[in-house]
């Protein structure tokens, strides 16, 4: 089954799409927000260009796009990287994948979709979970955490609250599928890039 590929119009989608479709060995077709094929599930996966989604309080056309998206299998990336929760909460909840955030670059883009790709195929697998979109905050708790440091000295090193940062830290548990400090601190060390540790 081919791959879609859902993006806003304009240039920067189509250049996009034209870098993955020649560089990813898979079946591609491409649609602009609201002009997608009514049935959806005659795709493998759906990669969403989050590019020019509109992250202010009011909800933007895209946003409302992507959320009336029914597929299984969801992958986002271009996110904004200082995306309101309010915004991601209900993606999370409907187990779209966040890949990538718009600073990701060419060559760790087309790394990240392809094993997005590989896992999409596979029912329940939990890396796709573990790959969901850390913010900016939270990257920055966690490569903290991987210092040892109890959450009294992060929050100072941060300026933010004890309790602020219990928050956060759940919220990075959750999202990366891990149940304690130790867990989160592994997967930081493979996951998070080298020069945020």
């Amino acid at each position: 089954m081919p791959i879609l590929f859902l993006s806003d119009s304009g240039l920067h989608g189509d250049l996009l799409f034209s870098l993955v479709s020649e560089s990813l060995p898979n079946s591609w077709e491409k649609a602009e927000f609201g002009k997608q094929k009514h049935c959806l599930k005659t795709y493998d996966a759906i990669i969403v260009n989050c590019f020019g989604l509109n992250t202010q309080s009011s909800p933007g056309t895209e946003l409302q796009h992507l959320r009336s998206i029914d597929h299984p299998r969801v992958l986002l990336i271009n996110l904004p990287n200082d995306m309101p929760s309010h915004i991601s909460k209900p993606l999370e909840e409907r187990k779209f994948v966040f890949l990538c955030d718009n600073r990701t670059g060419q060559q760790e883009l087309l790394k990240k979709l392809s094993l997005g790709i590989q896992n999409a195929r596979q029912p329940g697998d939990t890396e796709s979970r573990s790959r969901l979109l850390l913010t900016k905050r939270e990257q920055e708790i966690l490569a903290q955490l991987t210092t040892g440091e109890p959450n009294s000295i992060i929050a100072s090193r941060l300026h933010l609250s004890e309790h602020t940062v219990k928050n956060h830290m759940y919220n990075i548990f959750r999202k990366i599928g891990v149940k304690n400090r130790l867990q989160a601190s592994n997967w930081a060390k493979l996951h998070l890039e080298a020069e945020r540790i």
